[in-house]
């Protein structure tokens, strides 16, 4: 059974080894600091205690971008491929390209939220967005990982229902973390609402809408 399941998806199967590689050192190097990091999501309390010891999260946040990159990746190729898109791609050749582009994406946003922050002093602000972007997502990728992997491996059956899920559980956790991030922004930072929705809409739903537009054209 397990050998009938692989025929052809060697390439699936090294990138999801790759991805529990990842898993396992940070959950051997970095155990402490991963349960701290989680535990932030539902106790934000511990979220200025970790950005204070700036040199020994950044350890953590490295591997743990990685696995998130890896994810999604994972995650968008199978979405694409099972609704029709880019079926003349190899699994890898897709995973390579989306890999680039979510990478590219992330370096852009980086930058600029960077030279946003230095204009208007909000470097505060930007450390408490990267915390959350990263945790958010992080948490969305373990619950992804398995998506894929029955997706990939599982029965036919299940790949509507997993592919289904997998986009509920984006759309909850996207929520959630622009909702959050409003809090915080006019809480602690007294950032006006109206602002936060320019955002949002400038820096968050604008660019998921460019890149849809242009995967469906």
């Amino acid at each position: 059974m397990i050998e009938h399941l692989a025929i052809g998806r060697e390439s699936e199967f090294i990138v999801y080894t790759l991805i529990l590689l990842f898993v396992g050192l940070i959950s051997h190097f970095e155990s402490d600091r991963l349960n701290l990091f989680l535990r932030s999501f539902t106790n934000t309390n511990l979220i200025d205690q970790q950005l204070r010891q700036e040199r020994a999260f950044s350890r953590l946040a490295l591997l743990a971008f990685v696995i998130v990159i890896l994810v999604i990746s994972t995650f968008v190729v199978n979405a694409l491929q099972y609704h029709g898109f880019f079926l003349d791609f190899s699994f890898l050749g897709l995973f390579m390209s989306v890999l680039l582009v979510l990478i590219l994406l992330t370096t852009a946003r980086v930058a600029l939220y960077a030279f946003l922050a230095w204009l208007f002093d909000l470097e505060g602000l930007q450390e408490h967005h990267t915390f959350h972007w990263l945790l958010t997502n992080l948490i969305t990728c373990s619950l992804l990982l398995p998506v894929s992997v029955v997706y990939s491996f599982g029965p036919e059956l299940l790949r509507p229902t997993s592919i289904s899920f997998g986009m509920i559980v984006l759309a909850v956790f996207y929520t959630i973390r622009v909702l959050r991030l409003s809090h915080i922004s006019n809480k602690l930072f007294r950032v006006p609402l109206h602002y936060n929705f320019l955002y949002i809409c400038a820096l968050e739903i604008m660019p998921l809408t460019l890149v849809s537009a242009a995967l469906l054209r």
